[in-house]
């Protein structure tokens, strides 16, 4: 079964702004409700006295004998009913209940300031009065007749009426406001998502078209401004990392194909004509250039792991001179080369030994390709830092523009290069390593040839994650 759409922010938000006033409005309703109740009942019960008395001083006033039931006049929401001594006789009402029977009698409460208590007459004949009273008062009244009996209660039909009409207004009012309430909201949310959705349309044409565009920030500093310029940045990133896949892969395929070419060149011609081909020869080329792809793959491989931050770091103490005796050691045992270790140094580090390692035999390996006859590898302590130099006594390189050797498949002469074996990644590799043991990589001035110089951090406290390269 397919699931329905989601709804947008715009309706979610309006959906909950609207339940949240209507359940305001109706704690609001009730609560107002509850107020107006009590204030009508307690002004009704302040006029009881008063309601009272009044009624005393009426028949006070009186003279002749009551022959037939008088009606009083309705005062607020207070009526009244007087009766004879005994109780079994009304001798005048209020107009709202003129007709009714006898509808309480008083007995003495020794607790009541008046010392009577009501007493209410239940049975079919008051039911439907009583069922509109409440609140009775009891007290003794002077009559033409003798001492008689005046109960005053409160009419709740007029209190009814008011608490209905209240409830009338709030139940019209109150769902006119939800719609206004919820009208204005979306309208608001409409405005204020307006930019957001104008942000996601330009961001949908630029990944369709080019990276290069921006989304146009719009106000000052406000959440609207602050997301656009996050949605630029980021923009950014995805166009140099765009920029830089292509270039990489562009690059990779160029330096794979240079020696697969070779290899079948030299094996389609020795295939051409087995008996003449010089198979040694052959076999010395596919070795070297299969070598060759061995050591592109590896490092492409490491750097793209490097830049998913997939590999980890092992840090360990780490004696940077006895990397550079080990580097001295290998280079005088495949070469005829003078190597001058006199400047190395004692020097411990915290780092991974792997990595550090490697950084060391790939600059040694990069100078190798232009040294003729020296090559001079020093290491010194250098306050939080451990700085290592590697200098040959080729052409040297220029100085204004070296950083760019640092980066991936650079070269400071591509064609002589690639001719020695390289792959125009290994200075790469050890700026990445570098960088990853809280320090740099780059070439400086140091006389006859160049002088690459890579600083780490002595104590590893910025170690970044990483991954022992393969070598």
């Amino acid at each position: 079964m397919r699931r329905p759409a989601p709804l947008s922010i715009r309706v979610r938000l309006t959906v909950i702004f609207v339940v949240a006033i209507a359940v305001i409005l109706s704690f609001t309703g009730l609560a107002l409700n509850d107020l107006v109740h009590r204030a009508l009942v307690n002004q009704a019960t302040n006029q009881v006295d008063a309601v009272m008395q009044q009624t005393q001083e009426r028949f006070a006033l009186a003279s002749k004998p009551i022959t037939k039931r008088l009606t009083l006049s309705n005062v607020g929401d207070v009526v009244v009913q007087v009766t004879n001594r005994s109780g079994n006789r009304v001798l005048a009402a209020s107009a709202a209940i003129a007709g009714a029977p006898v509808l309480a009698t008083a007995r003495l409460n020794a607790a009541l300031p008046s010392g009577l208590a009501v007493h209410y007459v239940r049975d079919q004949y008051t039911k439907p009065y009583l069922d509109v009273l409440s609140s009775g008062q009891a007290a003794l009244i002077a009559t033409p007749e003798g001492i008689g009996l005046v109960y005053a209660f409160l009419y709740n039909a007029p209190i009814a009426h008011s608490e209905g009409t209240l409830l009338l207004s709030l139940g019209v009012s109150f769902p006119l406001l939800l719609v206004l309430s919820g009208a204005i909201i979306w309208l608001g949310l409409g405005l204020a998502l307006a930019p957001v959705e104008s942000i996601r349309r330009r961001v949908d044409q630029i990944a369709a078209r080019d990276l290069s565009e921006r989304v146009p920030v719009i106000g000052g500093d406000d959440e609207i401004a602050r997301l656009s310029r996050t949605v630029n940045a980021m923009l950014a990133r995805l166009e140099s990392a765009s920029r830089f896949q292509q270039e990489f892969v562009s690059n990779a395929s160029h330096e794979l194909r240079s020696p697969l070419t070779t290899l079948l060149a030299t094996t389609q011609r020795a295939a051409a004509d087995p008996e003449r081909a010089d198979w040694a020869g052959v076999a010395d080329t596919v070795v070297r250039e299969g070598r060759r792809l061995d050591a592109l793959i590896s490092r492409l491989f490491w750097l793209a792991r490097s830049d998913e931050d997939r590999v980890e770091v092992h840090p360990v103490e780490v004696d940077l001179d006895d990397l550079l005796f080990d580097e001295a050691s290998r280079v005088r045992a495949m070469t005829d080369l003078t190597v001058d270790t006199s400047m190395v140094q004692p020097t411990r580090v915290i780092g991974d030994e792997t990595m550090l390692r490697h950084m060391v035999r790939n600059v040694v390996d990069n100078a190798l390709r232009y040294t003729q006859a020296e090559l001079r590898l020093a290491v010194r302590a250098e306050g939080d830092e451990a700085v290592v130099t590697v200098a040959d006594d080729g052409e040297g390189v220029d100085l204004a523009t070296s950083d760019r050797l640092f980066e991936r498949f650079t070269r400071a002469d591509s064609a002589r290069s690639r001719d020695r074996g390289g792959t125009g990644l290994g200075l790469a590799i050890v700026a990445e390593i570098a960088r990853r043991h809280g320090g740099s990589a780059r070439f400086v001035a140091g006389g006859r040839g160049a002088t690459v110089e890579l600083r780490v951090r002595r104590d590893g406290v910025t170690l970044a994650p990483g991954d022992p390269p393969t070598p």
